[in-house]
């Protein structure tokens, strides 16, 4: 796999945005560096794209732009960076270096590393809670319309599945709320204090598999 291929793949133009010192909101806007910004227009994902100036592209297009690089050396900047490993002799594109210099990180990259790796490995955290309270929510939302009793005379003869949706739904869906829309901090706080709670739904997920 090429250098191009594999930075492409390991990091978006909204990580590297945020790596190199650009401010980015919540909804991916941030002030556009290839213009005179004054509002956010650039919106930064996977790719980017300025409503202002046009300026487009993958995230080797944003840093060549951002520093002033050629395509492999803003490749190979990402990859020194953002400590992804690749061979030298494994770029596919015909493209020359304009600056072969070797890209011995700083103290302050290594800061923003560090920085990165804590935010990337809290946002999966996040993300692996969420997927098991979906999966769990989901699994109640089918217990309690399968198992839904045709009349009140039915209610103490109802499988306890229906019970167990009963009792859990709403609290597994405030669960979902409160990591869904809070802050880094409060989605820290959370996790921490529902600990128990967040194991025992993984637990009965794997038990109703």
């Amino acid at each position: 796999m090429s250098i191009f291929q594999k930075v492409k793949e390991a990091v978006s133009t909204k990580e590297a945005a945020s790596f190199y010192g650009i401010k980015v909101g919540r909804s991916g806007l941030c002030r556009c560096p290839f213009h005179n910004d004054n509002t956010p227009s650039m919106k930064v994902d996977i790719r980017y794209f300025c409503f202002g100036c046009g300026a487009k592209g993958d995230v080797i297009d944003f840093v060549c732009k951002l520093y002033g690089l050629a395509p492999y050396d803003s490749a190979k900047k990402i990859a020194d960076d953002f400590s992804i490993i690749y061979s030298e002799n494994t770029y596919d594109e015909p493209m020359q270096s304009t600056d072969r210099k070797s890209y011995s990180p700083d103290p302050e990259i290594i800061k923003r590393r560090k920085e990165f790796e804590h935010q990337r490995a809290h946002e999966q955290s996040v993300h692996d809670v969420l997927f098991s309270l979906h999966e769990y929510r989901d699994k109640l939302k089918s217990f309690k319309e399968r198992y839904a009793p045709y009349s009140m005379d039915e209610l103490d003869k109802c499988n306890p599945l229906f019970y167990e949706a009963l009792g859990n739904i709403d609290k597994v869906e405030w669960m979902i709320d409160q990591l869904t829309f809070g802050y880094k901090d409060e989605q820290i706080e959370f996790i921490k204090n529902y600990k128990g709670d967040i194991e025992n739904v993984k637990h009965r997920n794997s038990e109703l598999i």
